[in-house]
Parts: structure tokens; sequence; C-alpha cells
């Protein structure tokens, strides 16, 4: 969220955001049933709730295993990239490499060009 708010003018489209750290912030409070959190559904359900939570036109959540160790039954470098909006809730899946810091970077960069194409923007995801 840092690097949203950090945008110029993104006062004037940036609603907020939750970090959920934890997986039982997000079983209660973006709604995921318990068991595994680093899914394509879990990222598709989690964009879909914080974007009625905060009344956004769109939701953007992410979910992974970004290192040194994984903690779900994923390699590390898992990212799900979660899109909602009013009509759809979608998840892409991506697989990174690099450390903790490079992989944090890039799924940061990933998320907002999935949302910037969700938005309607002209945008390319070009390999990283």
């Amino acid at each position: 969220m840092g690097h949203i708010a950090a945008t110029p003018g993104s006062g004037d489209w940036f609603k907020g955001g939750v970090v959920a750290y934890d997986k039982q912030v997000k079983f209660d409070l973006l709604g995921l049933e318990p068991g595994p959190v680093v899914t394509a559904p879990a990222a598709a359900r989690m964009a879909a709730k914080i974007r009625r939570l905060i009344g956004a036109d769109l939701g953007l959540a992410t979910t992974g295993e970004m290192g040194p160790e994984a903690e779900e039954d994923v390699p590390v470098g898992t990212l799900f990239v979660g899109v909602a909006d009013g009509q759809t809730s979608r998840a892409h899946h991506i697989l990174l490499s690099g450390s903790p810091d490079q992989i944090r970077a890039s799924a940061t960069e990933i998320a907002l060009l999935h949302l910037r194409r969700r938005a309607g923007l002209d945008v390319r995801l070009k390999a990283v």
C-alpha cells in the first residue's frame, strides 16, 4: 500500500487497504475459509471482500510465499494476485525468483500492473 499511497494524486483515487499477514485475519476479516491461503481462490476472494469493505470500484489482493522458507505446500516465489470489480473476481498465478526482498518488489510491481490492466489502462505485463 505504501507504493500506492506515495503516488502523487493518490488521495483522489485510493480509498485504503488492509494488510492481512496473519492467517486468522484473513479468515476473520476477509472471509476466507480456514485452510490454505496461498491459492488462487483465496486471492480472488480477498480482492472481492476488500473491494466491498472499503466501497471501491476495484479490489486488489496478493497472497504468496515470499521466503526464505515456505509455510504452505507451495514453492517460495509463488504469488497469486486477485483483482475484483463489481462483476468478477479473478486471480493470476505467478512464480517469481530471487531473494525475499526481490520477490516482494516484483510482487508489488506485478500486482499494480494487474490492477492497472483491470482499470482499463494500457499496460503490458513484462516477464520478471
